[in-house]
């Protein structure tokens, strides 16, 4: 049952029950309109509307299109119950205006201190819009600097250790020219197009000059995968840091301090971002606060994915925007080619970035590497043979490498298969689908997961971050040589022995959250589609989720669903764009 303010009348009553606003919007919005001297109904809707937005990452509000695009939250994660009667928006040139007069709002070129600020018809906390701009000025500032050279045609690609030279295309040679001419260089692409093989060429092409790299991600996992991928094929650097953005930045626990600024920016001249659209506007801009205008930027990222937890979508917004990176110090570069996975699973995210439902579904229903199972939630999963039958070839694999304590194959035998989940619970979520599969595995192989005890074979996620390993990183709990059980952490480069004591608040492995899947990839997935009516379900989280797979894509849902998540772009609403 939703909970409505008990403070809350009239205008702010009537959204609050109707589900457009929740306790922390109404609050905020009374707290800080009341420091302004605010008590207009409507520009405290207002003010609500943009902190409600705030939270589910927006970074503003359109007050103009507000009544048309914003869409009540649902009590339920999984609910799909009629939506409450439409309550009474005001007329949105008048609301402008009130809002605009408000001696709590600010004007976009005004230097008044307040709480909110009006651009145009963009409603921000104040905060928010300061940070926007301030990115938006480094990045073109960055654009007006010199290029950095004039060369015309890339270097190749220095052959690997058995003496083959990996593929490249025009669009990777464009990638790696652009980096190696350009102070900040923007390079898209999705899975399996060559981003983290062109950071490579680049670094090598930069190594007579022996710079000082940075290579970073959001993520602890993320950071190490691209070190790992990198070094392999880098062979004359020796001053390469990694790890992730917060430690580039010196962040300190429970501050918000960073050693790292403008007055003191980050000692390094070349700067690789990997996984980019995960990073929030306030982190991107303390970033780039923190990188020098003479180092070199470069940031990584597919801007189709799920954005970032936090509020923003700037890799989306810089690719959309003609004018935040440009030449002759900036260039954005998009990869096209995908050479990891099936070309049916890359003609099925096509599909689903173009918005083409019926095209979506013709390529299901005419690919051998695509299936798709109707499910409506009122079954347990375990009872579907095609989920019968992935999982336990699976964990079969799995179990059959544990017992033998070989916890490298056993690491790569998990990632031949996983189910992706949009919630964590009900019907559709991780934690059904996880107690489903387990617990009929337990019905099919000896010692597997009958309790909460550590058993070979058990895969685990772990949840948080430590010295040795990250938030997201996978382990197996494998057989040792005494007999007993350890688990083996899989870290890029080498796996991690630790005893499964120090796991324990680790999270099952047999489903996971398509968030938790992004920059991973396996064999095959098998994608739980949450019913029309979730407020998850978009065509980014449906196309991050197809394109963790290399071989095969089983769906899991209602074709209404699928269509449902084609025809809706997840909403982040902001100005950096504009």
């Amino acid at each position: 049952m939703r909970e409505i303010p008990v403070a809350a009348t009239g205008l702010l009553r009537s959204f609050c029950e109707a589900g457009w606003l929740g306790l922390i919007d109404f609050h905020l919005a009374r707290r800080l309109g009341g420091l302004g001297g605010e008590a207009d109904p409507q520009v405290l809707l207002a003010f609500a509307l943009a902190a409600r937005e705030l939270r589910l990452g927006s970074v503003c509000v359109d007050l103009a299109t507000a009544a048309t695009e914003l869409r009540p939250e649902s009590d339920e994660e999984d609910s799909t119950a009629e939506l409450a009667v439409e309550p009474p928006w005001p007329e949105p040139e008048a609301w402008v205006k009130a809002v605009a007069a408000s001696p709590a709002t600010a004007s976009a070129d005004s230097a008044a201190g307040r709480p909110f600020r009006l651009d145009g018809t963009l409603l921000y906390l104040d905060r928010y819009w300061r940070q926007e701009r301030r990115l938006s000025h480094i990045l073109r500032q960055r654009s007006t600097l010199p290029a950095l050279s004039d060369l015309t045609a890339a270097p190749a690609a220095p052959p690997r250790e058995d003496g083959t030279v990996p593929e490249a295309d025009e669009h990777q040679n464009a990638a790696v020219l652009a980096a190696l001419n350009h102070l900040t260089t923007v390079i898209t692409g999705g899975p399996g197009t060559g981003k983290t093989t062109i950071v490579a060429r680049i670094l090598n092409a930069l190594a007579v000059h022996q710079p000082r790299v940075a290579l970073v991600a959001p993520t602890g996992k993320a950071a190490a995968r691209l070190q790992q991928a990198v070094r392999a094929d880098v062979g004359q650097l020796n001053k390469v840091w990694g790890g992730t953005i917060h430690k580039l930045l010196g962040a300190r626990p429970r501050s918000a301090e960073l050693e790292h600024h403008a007055q003191n920016p980050v000692p390094f001249d070349v700067v690789v971002v990997d996984e980019t659209s995960m990073v929030s506007l306030e982190l991107m801009t303390a970033l780039l606060e923190a990188i020098s205008p003479e180092t070199r930027l470069i940031m990584l990222g597919d801007p189709h994915q799920l954005r970032s937890v936090e509020a923003g979508a700037v890799l989306a917004d810089i690719e959309r925007a003609d004018d935040l990176v440009q030449g002759p110090g900036g260039a954005i570069v998009r990869l096209q080619h995908n050479y990891r996975s099936k070309q049916s699973i890359n003609d099925l995210a096509e599909a689903i970035l173009t918005g083409d439902a019926d095209g979506a579904r013709q390529i299901i229903k005419s690919s051998e590497a695509l299936r798709f199972v109707e499910f409506t939630g009122a079954s347990e999963p375990a009872t579907l043979p095609e989920v019968r039958q992935d999982c336990l070839d699976a964990a079969t694999r799995v179990q059959a490498a544990a017992l033998k304590g070989l916890g490298t194959v056993a690491n790569r035998a998990l990632e031949q298969h996983r189910i992706l989940c949009a919630h964590r619970e009900g019907p559709f979520g991780v934690g059904q689908w996880a107690r489903s599969v387990r617990t009929w595995l337990g019905t099919q192989l000896p010692h597997y997961g009958f309790d909460t005890r550590p058993y070979p074979g058990q895969p685990l996620l772990i949840q948080r971050n430590t010295d040795l390993f990250s938030n997201g990183d996978t382990a197996v709990v494998v057989a040792d040589a005494e007999g007993g059980l350890t688990a083996v952490v899989d870290l890029p480069g080498w796996p991690l022995q630790v005893a499964p004591s120090l796991l324990d608040d680790a999270a099952d492995l047999h489903a996971m959250t398509i968030h938790k899947s992004q920059g991973s990839q396996f064999a095959a997935v098998s994608v739980v589609l949450p019913p029309p009516g979730s407020p998850l379900l978009t065509r980014e989280l449906l196309y991050t989720a197809v394109t963790r797979a290399q071989d095969s894509v089983t769906l899991y849902g209602s074709w209404d669903a699928l269509a449902t998540a084609v025809a809706t772009p997840a909403r982040r609403a902001s100005g950096l764009a504009r």
